[in-house]
């Protein structure tokens, strides 16, 4: 794709925080968004796939938008996560995001019924057309049920349907296909810092990922040594990442990167919005290990 790439380096996949009470919490969403704004962070996504997006109220999504992008002020780009199963709900999140102000969106279309790639296709086409925002294609097929290969996802560069993608996925060899296939312009992400390394080697241009959070500084000079092409300090780099690898595995991921967040000091709570898994004595301890034994407690 043409033209000069405007999103790359480290994007925080930024929790939504809530109350005990699971509703909303506001002065712990706008306090942490103006904490990761000022933290060095390359962008910040909102109402990611960690951020519960589908489980949280359309009018509460729409209010945590506004919240984000205010506390951010510009300082950051912000980008919104829209994740439906149509066309109609989708554009409503893609319009609200553009009318509050943010930079971009990141759509993933799951499927219900069966879809080939010219529905999918289609889909994003006719997002891209009424959208004010630049649109992202969110690669999540475990998730989303839904495959599309690099050349398709190239092709809808091509069109002007999307200007980069988040890969969540391992192979290295399709990301750097892609990456190839849609040019300098095109922003691909990996999904996760956990191989920023490798994916970067291939051409991707940052990662969009939960881990930030914790750690923006560290995120950022990986990205920086990568992008310098410092082996030696990129490599020490990548295992500290790596080393905080299970803040974000199961049986409790949400909870548990909200948690880290708590212990180390933030004033937000673990809270999740059900059916997730929620925090427990046993999963605290878990955490708290964790952060010890990298340095961060």
């Amino acid at each position: 794709m043409p033209g000069e790439r405007k999103l790359k380096g480290i994007v925080a996949v930024m929790p939504s925080f809530f109350r005990e009470n699971g509703e909303v919490d506001g002065e712990a969403i706008s306090s942490f968004a103006d904490h990761l704004a000022g933290s060095g962070l390359h962008g910040i996504l909102v109402l990611g796939s960690n951020g519960e997006c589908p489980y949280i109220r359309k009018e509460d999504r729409k209010r945590i938008v506004e919240m984000v992008v205010e506390s951010c002020a510009g300082r950051v780009p912000v980008i919104v996560g829209v994740n439906e199963r149509g066309l109609d709900e989708a554009l409503d999140m893609v319009l609200h995001a553009g009318k509050a102000g943010a930079d971009a969106a990141l759509v993933a279309l799951h499927r219900f019924y069966p879809l080939g790639e010219r529905e999918v296709m289609g889909f994003y086409r006719d997002l891209s057309s009424v959208s004010e925002i630049p649109l992202l294609y969110y690669n999540f097929p475990s998730h989303t049920g839904i495959t599309l290969s690099p050349e398709a996802i190239a092709s809808m560069a091509e069109k002007g349907f999307i200007v980069g993608a988040k890969e969540t996925i391992f192979d290295m060899e399709e990301i750097g296909r892609l990456a190839s296939l849609a040019g300098e312009g095109f922003s691909t992400f990996t999904g996760t810092t956990l191989n920023l390394s490798e994916a970067m080697a291939v051409g991707a241009c940052g990662a969009i990922c939960p881990l930030p959070n914790i750690v923006p500084d560290l995120a950022v000079e990986l990205f920086q040594a990568l992008e310098e092409g410092d082996v030696g300090r990129a490599t020490e780099l990548q295992e500290k990442v790596r080393s905080l690898a299970p803040l974000l595995s199961s049986p409790a991921p949400h909870a548990m990167l909200k948690e880290a967040l708590r212990l180390l000091g933030h004033r937000v709570s673990a809270t999740v919005k059900s059916p997730l898994p929620p925090i427990d004595e046993e999963l605290s301890s878990r955490v708290m290990e964790v952060l010890r034994i990298s340095g961060l407690a």
